[in-house]
Protein backbone atom coordinates (compact mmCIF):
# COMPACT_ATOMS: atom_id res chain seq x y z
CA UNK A 1 0.00 0.00 0.00
CA UNK A 2 1.20 3.45 -0.82
CA UNK A 3 -1.17 5.39 1.43
CA UNK A 4 -3.26 6.66 -1.45
CA UNK A 5 -7.03 6.51 -1.04
CA UNK A 6 -7.18 4.23 -4.08
CA UNK A 7 -5.24 1.64 -2.03
CA UNK A 8 -7.86 1.51 0.72
CA UNK A 9 -9.90 -1.68 0.94
CA UNK A 10 -13.30 -0.02 1.24
CA UNK A 11 -15.04 -3.31 1.93
CA UNK A 12 -12.79 -4.54 4.75
CA UNK A 13 -14.38 -4.36 8.20
CA UNK A 14 -12.81 -1.80 10.52
CA UNK A 15 -10.11 -3.15 12.80
CA UNK A 16 -11.63 -4.93 15.80
CA UNK A 17 -15.20 -5.17 14.52
CA UNK A 18 -14.76 -8.65 13.07
CA UNK A 19 -14.42 -9.89 16.66
CA UNK A 20 -18.06 -9.15 17.52
CA UNK A 21 -20.24 -12.02 16.27
CA UNK A 22 -23.75 -11.51 14.91
CA UNK A 23 -26.34 -11.88 17.63
CA UNK A 24 -24.22 -10.10 20.24
CA UNK A 25 -25.82 -7.47 22.44
CA UNK A 26 -23.97 -4.25 21.66
CA UNK A 27 -24.01 -0.62 22.71
CA UNK A 28 -23.21 2.50 20.74
CA UNK A 29 -21.68 4.62 23.52
CA UNK A 30 -22.06 7.78 21.45
CA UNK A 31 -25.85 7.48 21.15
CA UNK A 32 -26.47 5.30 24.22
CA UNK A 33 -28.54 2.87 22.16
CA UNK A 34 -28.35 -0.86 22.87
CA UNK A 35 -29.40 -3.62 20.50
CA UNK A 36 -28.49 -6.91 18.87
CA UNK A 37 -25.90 -6.86 16.10
CA UNK A 38 -27.49 -8.23 12.93
CA UNK A 39 -24.63 -7.80 10.46
CA UNK A 40 -21.65 -5.72 9.39
CA UNK A 41 -21.50 -5.23 5.65
CA UNK A 42 -20.40 -2.78 2.97
CA UNK A 43 -23.32 -0.42 2.42
CA UNK A 44 -24.23 2.82 0.69
CA UNK A 45 -27.47 4.43 1.89
CA UNK A 46 -29.84 4.97 -1.06
CA UNK A 47 -29.76 8.75 -0.60
CA UNK A 48 -25.95 8.70 -0.89
CA UNK A 49 -25.56 6.61 -4.02
CA UNK A 50 -22.59 8.67 -5.16
CA UNK A 51 -20.35 7.44 -2.33
CA UNK A 52 -18.26 4.30 -2.00
CA UNK A 53 -19.59 1.48 0.16
CA UNK A 54 -18.52 1.76 3.79
CA UNK A 55 -18.55 -0.88 6.51
CA UNK A 56 -21.87 -0.42 8.28
CA UNK A 57 -23.31 -2.23 11.29
CA UNK A 58 -27.01 -3.04 11.37
CA UNK A 59 -28.40 -3.23 14.90
CA UNK A 60 -31.93 -4.23 16.00
CA UNK A 61 -33.48 -3.20 19.30
CA UNK A 62 -33.88 -5.99 21.86
CA UNK A 63 -37.44 -7.26 21.57
CA UNK A 64 -37.77 -6.16 17.94
CA UNK A 65 -38.29 -2.91 16.16
CA UNK A 66 -36.63 -0.92 13.44
CA UNK A 67 -32.97 -1.61 12.75
CA UNK A 68 -30.57 1.28 12.73
CA UNK A 69 -27.14 1.69 11.22
CA UNK A 70 -23.98 2.74 12.97
CA UNK A 71 -20.27 2.82 12.13
CA UNK A 72 -19.12 -0.58 13.44
CA UNK A 73 -16.02 0.79 15.14
CA UNK A 74 -18.30 2.58 17.63
CA UNK A 75 -19.94 -0.62 18.88
CA UNK A 76 -18.99 -2.27 22.17
CA UNK A 77 -20.25 -5.68 23.31
CA UNK A 78 -22.51 -5.55 26.35
CA UNK A 79 -21.87 -8.26 28.95
CA UNK A 80 -24.30 -9.68 31.43
CA UNK A 81 -22.71 -7.53 34.13
CA UNK A 82 -24.24 -4.47 32.46
CA UNK A 83 -27.71 -5.92 32.94
CA UNK A 84 -28.32 -6.77 29.30
CA UNK A 85 -30.88 -9.36 28.35
CA UNK A 86 -28.31 -11.25 26.29
CA UNK A 87 -24.61 -11.70 26.81
CA UNK A 88 -22.15 -11.98 23.94
CA UNK A 89 -23.14 -14.54 21.33
CA UNK A 90 -26.47 -15.48 19.89
CA UNK A 91 -29.57 -14.42 21.82
CA UNK A 92 -31.34 -17.22 23.51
Amino acid sequence: MTGRSSDVDWLAPPRGTDEIPRGTLVEDPESGRVGILQDVTAYVPPWRGDQRPRPTAFVRPVGGGREWTVPPERLRPVGRDRGGEHGPGRPG
